[in-house]
């Protein structure tokens, strides 16, 4: 039987960055979008949590709190704010490529630079194609130095030895986004991994992903809400009428569905479970498409405000879309799941395995 019920101190956790949500990032939403960056103030705070090495074990240098604290977080900052998210965490989706580097020291220099906030990393899933390729869009804050690469079973890390161009990002403004040819780069190492392992670098970067999706499908869950409620229209709320009443009930069931799904996809890494990866990837197939739903009605039931920068329903989506395209996309995740699904074992199946096997007797 699976507990979600949340430890005490990942609780405490999540209630403090809610007040630091609700309180610093949601007033300042448009204007950390303008300003390219969250507020200095609110960086001390996460750095402070730490919010970046939370989900590395002790011995590599990080904090130790597990996957499950990471999303929770993850998650509960996104509700308020997401669009700093990308730059705010390091070294954020790239945290499974560190930790299954062979190259320990060469981890342990990359994941420095990212926990003293010298340096950003980050994680692609696509093929180089001998250096004519480029990264489309990454972190601008702080200055983007790491690239990892993970393509089937291998990884490559590049160290930036040009100046990033900055790029004007659809979604996430409030990350400064950039981008740079992979001709800018040198190559500071190249690895083959078990394929479990590598599974395992992409599982971690969608694993956040989702997390952040959830929050953001959340908040505009409740933005939704709060003003179908509240709109009257032919002489009752707007989500009173029957078909957007059964829009806002589906939305919500999926929205709810990911959650779950994502903190017991964390906590598998955290109980190291052999096919903790794949079920990450899962539940970022799931959440990316709940996500979908619920901004998409967001969008739909507000109308015209649902298209205008007076709500926040058309920030919402752009940030879902955004993340749908994340490490490697869906084709990616699909073919990953594909690779791995007849060797994961269904604990349904197992179940009814094990009442025939009773009733044979």
């Amino acid at each position: 039987m699976r507990d979600f019920a949340l430890a005490p101190e990942i609780e405490e956790l999540r209630s403090a960055a809610e007040r630091l949500g609700r309180s610093e990032l949601e007033p300042r939403v448009r204007e950390s979008e303008a300003a390219g960056r969250w507020p200095d103030a609110v960086l001390e705070v996460l750095d402070g949590f730490p919010l970046g090495g939370l989900d590395v074990p002790e011995a590599r240098g990080g904090v130790g709190a597990g996957a499950l604290a990471k999303v929770v977080l993850l998650e509960t900052l996104a509700q308020y704010d997401a669009s700093g998210l990308p730059a705010a965490d390091r070294p954020g989706p790239a945290v499974g490529a560190i930790l299954a580097c062979p190259d320990r020291s060469l981890a342990a220099e990359v994941l420095a630079t990212a926990l003293d906030g010298t340096a950003q990393s980050a994680l692609t899933v696509v093929d180089v194609d001998n250096g004519s390729r480029r990264l489309d869009w990454a972190p601008g804050w702080p200055a983007l130095r790491w690239i990892w690469v993970s393509e089937g079973d291998g990884l490559r890390l590049y160290e930036v030895t040009g100046t990033p161009d900055p790029v004007v990002a659809l979604a996430f403004q409030a990350s400064g986004g950039v981008s740079i040819p992979f001709r800018e780069t040198v190559v500071r190492g190249a690895w083959h991994l078990e394929p479990n392992v590598a599974l395992e670098v992409r599982g971690r970067a969608r694993l956040w992903g989702a997390a952040v999706c959830v929050g953001v499908a959340q908040a505009a869950l409740e933005e939704t809400i709060e003003y179908t409620t509240a709109r009257v229209v032919f002489g009752k709320p707007v989500a009173h009428h029957q078909g957007n009443a059964f829009d806002l009930a589906y939305a919500g069931s999926r929205v709810h569905a990911a959650r779950l799904m994502v903190r017991d996809a964390a906590a598998a890494f955290d109980r190291g479970e052999e096919f903790a990866a794949f079920w990450a990837t899962q539940s970022w197939l799931e959440t990316r498409e709940a996500a979908f739903v619920a901004t998409n009605v967001g969008i739909q039931l507000l109308g015209g405000h649902g298209f205008i920068v007076d709500h926040l329903a058309e920030k919402r989506f752009r940030e879902v879309r955004h993340l749908a395209m994340a490490a490697g996309g869906l084709d990616a995740a699909e073919f990953d799941v594909a690779s791995q699904v007849l060797h994961v074992p269904d604990g349904l199946l197992a179940g009814l395995d094990q009442l025939t096997g009773l009733e044979k007797r």
